[in-house]
């Protein structure tokens, strides 16, 4: 991959996960102690930001540096984001909340399972 390249992709990885916190470029500026021009910079790949930069950014998100750095492939992709976007409503919930979504998850997946059997 091309330096350019993961430029951009980090910077569209952390465009969406900014929508999908429903964060402004501002408040996750205000959130990392970056700058909102800056934010914007690195969206667009225009800079390459440090790796302070990025740490800083991964924890406005309360995620692993490692975990924002990881860019998933194009298949994957979709999925994802299906997956950020869960695990952002969920974060916000109660434990009592999560207890019954797993509940209702898992049966889902059971009567799926044994759909898929028929």
């Amino acid at each position: 991959m091309k330096d350019n390249d993961f430029l951009k992709n980090i910077g569209k990885r952390i465009r969406s996960l900014r929508k999908t916190h429903r964060l402004s470029q501002e408040t996750l500026a205000e959130l990392s102690d970056l700058h909102p021009t800056y934010i914007g910079k690195i969206e667009r790949a225009t800079i390459n930001a440090s790796i302070i930069s990025f740490q800083k950014i991964a924890k406005a998100f309360n995620m692993a540096l490692s975990e924002l750095l990881n860019i998933p492939s194009a298949k994957n992709e979709q999925k994802d984001l299906s997956l950020e976007k869960i695990y952002a409503v969920l974060k916000t919930q109660k434990v009592d909340v999560l207890k019954h979504i797993e509940k209702i998850v898992n049966e889902f997946i059971d009567f799926s399972s044994s759909q898929n059997k028929k």
